[in-house]
């Protein structure tokens, strides 16, 4: 992540960015009245930079979980098009109500299939449990995802939640559950303590996991392998 190589050099160099008055160079009262008002101090450069750093991480927190769910999307609609077993990808409950008109003027049947699918989708997404997702994902396409996996990687899905609902905050049971996750004097998950590779390698992980069930059962192109 290049971002958090960034910070780091940052750090490493925040007293050649002092201004001399001023917490960075450049910083004047019209451009940066926020920053302008912070103590020129390496102290304070170091909080702001840390800052800084935290806003990032979970904005990759969230980037990350929203590509997870793109993700996803794009394993059903494929799993659909290349040969998935209708009735278990369908199942009894998932009901889909299509317009007459669209599919009569759909122009093939891949539009069709995208149109199923996002809505088979919306509607296990509509249980609002990331776990669950993925497991009733696993399970109708049958993958066999190892569970061992899917848990490891969970906990870095699940925090996404945390930082958009909770501010950060998590609650008793996310905490007995995942104790590796630290909290910070304001009781947020501290990520400052949270080493970057552990976020991407566990879910990825899980992504190549996926990829290499879809290949098995020849459910994606070979040429269409995600990274």
């Amino acid at each position: 992540m290049a971002d958090n190589e960034m910070i780091n050099i940052l750090l490493k160099n925040k007293e050649l960015l002092a201004g001399d008055d001023a917490i960075f160079k450049g910083v004047t009262k019209e451009d940066s009245p926020v920053l302008s008002s912070y103590a020129n101090t390496p102290h304070c450069r170091k909080i702001t930079i840390y800052h800084l750093r935290k806003t990032l991480l979970v904005s990759f927190i969230k980037e990350q979980y929203e590509e997870v769910t793109e993700y996803l999307r794009y394993v059903l609609f494929h799993a659909a098009k290349n040969g998935a077993p209708t009735r278990r990808l369908i199942g009894e409950n998932n009901k889909i109500n299509l317009d007459a008109n669209f599919i009569l003027s759909a122009p093939n049947h891949d539009t069709l299939r995208k149109v199923v699918t996002e809505r088979i989708f919306q509607q296990l997404e509509n249980e609002k449990s990331t776990l669950d997702l993925i497991k009733k994902i696993n399970n109708k396409l049958g993958l066999e995802i190892p569970e061992n996996i899917i848990k490891e990687a969970l906990p870095y899905l699940l925090i996404r939640h945390i930082f958009v609902h909770s501010d950060g905050k998590p609650d008793k049971e996310f905490k007995e559950k995942y104790p590796q996750f630290k909290l910070d004097e304001k009781k947020k998950i501290n990520l400052l303590k949270l080493p970057i590779n552990d976020i991407k390698d566990k879910v990825k992980k899980l992504i190549r996991m996926i990829d290499e069930k879809m290949l098995e059962k020849d459910f994606f192109p070979k040429n269409e392998i995600q990274n």
